[in-house]
């Protein structure tokens, strides 16, 4: 898979990056080895984890994963979003539960958390990196990470003096090869004009129909970091393109793909992303295996239907708005 310099920050990965978000969402421990299997097979390098996904078990799963191959993977994880005790305590019953919601789908309304309740505050100072980072090295049982990355700061949150100075530190001690801000696209540009030390590496939404990227000035020697460039997009595409079988032919003759079909759209949206990030990275998350050869094969340009197609047949039928 084709390689990439994520800016000025040292860090060649690869342009295509696993992101393990929904990791856990997976019940079987073999199951999930063998997803992150396949994405290493495909030539993915680049794997993107945070204290709070899986409830907090997602970087040991990956950690797993990274024995005997750690000098070959690129591990980005966050800090500033950890899971509250309670749902921490919930944890060792997730595969358990994961077999129950997949048995009885029906019950995953009822069981949804209400509001913050699976999360504790947001912090984004010193002692909170400090603390963050050293349980992350132990859980993904590595002396250091590739990427170490404020999760979804706030500007009016983040004690900026404190926390370069706590990075660079680290740095400097070989625990983290680079940093950066990982969020909300308004507010991660926020923190990069007023911040502009902390965010050597910025991770931003972006999708055929926000195109924040396209629109956004990028400071010279600045890696970047694309997510939600399928999970922002898909859903709407699909359900448009599929509203009625003359839309349904007239998206698939002029984009060249069955837009309808979700397995179909998904290496295009990949590749809209991978056009508009040519330097960076671009991330991609799934819980079935069998999806990953042919996302990874948009890396190298493989697959059928038109970027340029599509994003002219967003911008005649659909508005375009923000990422939900």
């Amino acid at each position: 898979m084709r390689e990439v310099r994520l800016g000025d920050s040292g860090v060649v990965t690869t342009a295509l990056g696993f992101g393990c978000g929904q990791l856990l969402r997976v019940a079987s421990a073999r199951e999930r080895e063998r997803l992150l299997g396949v994405a290493f097979d495909a030539g993915v390098r680049h794997f993107d984890v945070a204290r709070s996904y899986g409830l907090g078990a997602a970087e040991a799963e990956l950690g797993r994963f990274a024995r005997g191959r750690r000098d070959q993977l690129v591990i980005a994880t966050k800090f500033g979003i950890e899971v509250s005790a309670a749902a921490g305590r919930l944890r060792a019953l997730q595969g358990l539960a994961r077999r129950v919601l997949n048995a009885m789908p029906a019950l995953r309304a009822l069981l949804r958390p209400r509001g913050g309740a699976v999360l504790a505050p947001r912090r984004h100072d010193a002692a909170t990196a400090r603390a963050s980072l050293e349980t992350s090295l132990r859980e993904l049982g590595t002396d250091s990470v590739d990427l170490f990355l404020l999760h979804e700061p706030t500007l009016e949150g983040v004690e900026g003096a404190g926390v370069l100075a706590f990075l660079e530190d680290a740095r400097r001690e070989g625990k983290i090869r680079a940093f950066g801000v990982a969020g909300p696209f308004d507010e991660a540009l926020r923190i990069d004009r007023a911040l502009p030390a902390l965010t050597p590496v910025l991770q931003v939404p972006t999708d055929t129909l926000s195109r924040h990227v396209e629109h956004a000035a990028r400071r010279p020697g600045q890696g970047l970091v694309l997510f939600s460039v399928l999970s922002g997009a898909i859903d709407t595409i699909v359900r448009h393109a599929g509203r009625d079988d003359a839309t349904r032919r007239r998206w698939r003759e002029a984009v060249g793909v069955d837009c309808a079909s979700p397995d179909a759209l998904a290496p295009l949206l990949l590749r809209y992303g991978l056009a508009a990030n040519p330097a960076g990275v671009v991330l991609f998350s799934t819980t079935r295996a069998a999806r990953i050869p042919a996302l990874a094969a948009a890396a190298s340009g493989e697959g059928a239907g038109s970027v340029t197609a599509l994003t002219a047949r967003i911008d005649e039928e659909l508005a375009a708005k923000e990422p939900s």
